[in-house]
């Protein structure tokens, strides 16, 4: 589908088709890009390992290398072919004390989560120049804009989306279409597709496996 038809739809289903519209298109085209990127959030539905920045070329003696802003978390890492072996800050700590001091310049094994937001730091640091190569679970790489744009997720969840759409118009209070009833209806439709949402507490511990430190309570 695209964003056209996604408005349509959206138009259809909450009879807001009359002039003037309570939902113009440019707010509508700010939900349909909220609900495609709660959409991956939840249902980890972008998978990347081709995009050019899912291969971070590493100086010599490089510390660390930066994660694309789009990347939500690794799933997999690999060094000149050899697995990376992903582990957070605090157990690093723990098994390797000094571990960012050594003086160690040979292949990575360890790729470093949690010391500063979006790098991912390497140990040993590289003695050579080497490649690394990560697979990542992503948000979409643009919004969609035009009318012609299309969501980036399969096909079959693209009318899912909509559902998105009408939760956020039925939760505006400031409209005649405010109906908390038909926001939660409209909610539940979107999540039996996606799933629930996380906080973002939990999301950022998940991303930087904090397995040692106690769940995420909020």
């Amino acid at each position: 589908m695209t964003l056209k038809e996604l408005i349509k739809l959206y138009r259809a289903e909450s009879l807001d088709q009359f002039d003037p519209v309570l939902c113009d298109d440019e707010l509508l085209t700010i939900y349909a890009n909220e609900a495609q990127d709660e959409a991956c959030r939840r249902g980890q539905l972008l998978r990347d390992s081709s995009s050019p920045w899912c291969m971070v070329q590493v100086e010599p003696g490089a510390e660390a290398i930066d994660l694309n802003p789009l990347a939500i978390r690794v799933l997999r890492a690999f060094v000149d072919g050899q697995v990376l072996q992903p582990l957070n800050v605090d157990e690093m700590d723990s098994f390797f004390p000094g571990w960012q001091s050594h003086p160690a310049r040979e292949v990575p094994t360890h790729l470093v989560a949690g010391v500063t937001t979006e790098q991912l730091f390497l140990w040993p640091r590289p003695g050579k120049a080497c490649t690394i190569k990560l697979t990542v679970q992503r948000l979409p790489k643009k919004p969609m804009q035009g009318c012609g744009d299309s969501p980036e997720i399969r096909r079959e969840l693209h009318s899912a989306l909509v559902g998105w759409l009408l939760y956020r118009a039925y939760s505006r209070t400031d409209s005649d279409l405010f109906d908390p009833n038909k926001a939660a209806s409209a909610l539940a439709r979107f999540e039996e597709e996606f799933g629930r949402k996380a906080s973002g507490r939990n999301e950022e511990w998940v991303r930087t496996g904090d397995e040692m430190m106690p769940g995420p309570i909020a």
